[in-house]
């Protein structure tokens, strides 16, 4: 998990810093030769990128970005110890981001020093208490003590101030995956792919805007988003099991607990979650055909079964904008399109035979106006994240 939690801090970081040397107050020489820099730090030529950071501080001693690129770099070598001497002289410059604090924090925690580290992202969060990056950070820490209730707890604060952070989702979903709440890890998981798309597109469009929209969406997905997508496929792969000649026992959740409220019965979101998917046309033609192998067909008819009864029976209840945003997809004609994009490194074979007709790719491109038109935008009034108690 440490591998993984490097990678995800560092993308991040090399994300932020081409949009901050376009917005920084360098010249254009300097602009030049930190582009050069970044470019020898992402072909692991560190001490090239090092050699530049400290030549342009020896006229410009101050600069905020400089500083900072050169703490990062030093944190890619593992020089730990300096990375974070050369963030705390940064610290209190106006120009400090959330970013600085989550650096230094993961250098202390790179050096096992972790109560230090939480200590950093607590002292950025008093100054940026609407960072996403910082309470993900939290929330790591405590995953990697194997406390994972207070990971989820802090993944989900994260998604309360940062809604369309990509990371938490990502995090949470993982987490599901390994547990028997696999309705979360859909829930989650599905969000991930569709935020990370989403950030991907603003981050190239802010490098090259004369870029057309139709191919924000085309681009390659990253390795994260592999992973999620055969997570998911997984799970449906082993929520139906046949048992005996009649029953298809199905497992989306460990949920089995149905309260009253006077004469009013309270189901879980989960058991709902769960019903619904029982009742879709593909599970009923497993339990006819004593299948319980599952196609990607069956898995896109499931989801819009479930999304179909949620916007019917349980919306007001347990609000999920993920689930509205499906039900905006169906209505729209668009479901399946979605669906095989957003599944399409998990069943190639399938999204390739998809695309090859002609009739498809218009309805794809169709798809791609629409999602430019209709962003998927988590807010606090289109929430994602779980309610635990229903509203009555």
């Amino acid at each position: 998990m440490k591998t993984a939690h490097i990678f995800v801090s560092l993308s991040l970081a090399a994300m932020v810093l081409t949009t901050q040397v376009q917005a920084s107050d360098l010249s254009e020489y300097e602009q030049r030769q930190m582009q050069q820099a970044i470019e020898y730090c992402d072909n692991g030529e560190i001490d090239k990128s090092i050699e530049i950071y400290n030549k342009l501080l020896e006229n410009n001693p101050k600069n905020y970005l400089i500083n900072y690129e050169l703490a990062y770099a030093k944190s890619m070598k593992k020089e730990y110890e300096e990375a974070i001497k050369i963030s705390k002289k940064i610290e209190k410059d106006p120009r400090a981001d959330a970013q600085l604090y989550q650096l230094q924090g993961n250098a202390y925690d790179y050096l096992g020093k972790r109560k230090t580290a939480v200590a950093c992202y607590d002292k950025g969060l008093k100054r940026f208490p609407n960072s996403g990056i910082l309470y993900m950070e939290k929330g790591n820490i405590c995953f990697m003590e194997k406390d994972y209730d207070r990971a989820i707890e802090l993944y989900e604060k994260a998604m309360e101030v940062e809604p369309t952070y990509p990371s938490p989702y990502l995090r949470t979903s993982a987490i599901y995956l390994n547990s028997p709440e696999y309705v979360w890890a859909l829930i989650y998981g599905e969000s991930f792919l569709i935020l990370e798309k989403e950030a991907k597109k603003k981050n190239i469009k802010k490098a090259m805007p004369a870029m057309p929209d139709s191919l924000y969406l085309t681009t390659p997905n990253s390795h994260w988003n592999q992973l999620i997508q055969k997570g998911i496929v997984e799970i449906f792969d082993n929520a139906f099991k046949m048992q005996g000649d009649t029953m298809l026992h199905i497992s989306f959740t460990k949920k089995n607990e149905i309260g009253m409220h006077g004469l009013k019965l309270l189901i879980p979101f989960e058991i709902r979650y769960e019903l619904a998917a029982s009742k879709s046309k593909p599970v009923l033609e497993m339990i006819a055909n004593k299948r319980d192998s599952i196609t990607l067909s069956d898995i896109i008819g499931i989801r819009e079964a479930i999304a179909n009864t949620y916007k019917e029976e349980w919306e007001e209840e347990f609000p999920n904008y993920l689930l509205d945003y499906q039900k905006q997809l169906i209505d729209g004609g668009y479901f399946e399109a979605f669906s095989m994009e957003l599944f399409k490194d998990a069943y190639n074979k399938e999204y390739l035979e998809y695309v090859s007709k002609e009739e498809n790719q218009k309805i794809l491109k169709a798809l791609h106006t629409w999602m430019i038109q209709h962003p998927f935008e988590p807010n606090a009034n289109k929430p994602i994240k779980r309610i635990n108690n229903p509203k009555k």
